[in-house]
């Protein structure tokens, strides 16, 4: 019901970086339809989100009347200066749109990177909104990889910088 509108709350001018997932074997890279590089997760535990990805914060949201409604992102943080969910509802976003492309980690554990995030932006009621993702979490995937879509797969680090040193 919302015309003229965008279907994205927030959009980063600059990548993003958060240390503290698990370590994995390699780097990998994943892409969106169009061929960007939306997500880096690296071998040491870093998650990059780069510049331009757009999200809607925490879901569900959706627009009346050119009103959006839907779950709270929280205060802004004194800190950051976002929402206390910024970065952890698009880090969390980030992965559940490539769960199915290869991403090295499961729906149990980007439900816990969303987790630790709130928990170090000091979001009061993080609990709450981490038990609705277990339970919610499944549907809401299958929504993003529709609306978002990937490539199909992730890249390795190795394939990803054959690949780009031959372009």
């Amino acid at each position: 019901m919302c015309r003229n509108s965008v279907d994205w709350l927030y959009r980063l001018d600059e990548s993003y970086t958060w240390s503290g997932a698990p370590r994995i074997d390699s780097d990998r890279f994943f892409f969106d339809r169009k061929g960007h590089l939306r997500l880096v997760v690296g071998a040491d535990g870093r998650i990059t989100v780069t510049a331009g990805y757009a999200w809607n914060g925490c879901s569900p949201k959706v627009c009346l009347f050119d009103i959006l409604v839907g779950t709270p992102d929280g205060v802004v943080h004194d800190v950051t200066c976002r929402p206390k969910t910024y970065f952890a509802s698009m880090v969390h976003d980030a992965l559940y749109q490539f769960l199915q492309a290869d991403l090295p980690y499961t729906r149990r554990q980007a439900d816990e990177i969303f987790l630790r995030m709130m928990a170090e932006s000091d979001f009061a009621p993080r609990y709450v909104y981490w038990i609705a993702v277990r339970v919610l979490g499944g549907i809401m995937r299958f929504m993003i990889s529709a609306k978002r879509g990937h490539d199909g797969q992730g890249v390795a680090a190795h394939a990803f910088l054959n690949e780009r040193q031959f372009a």
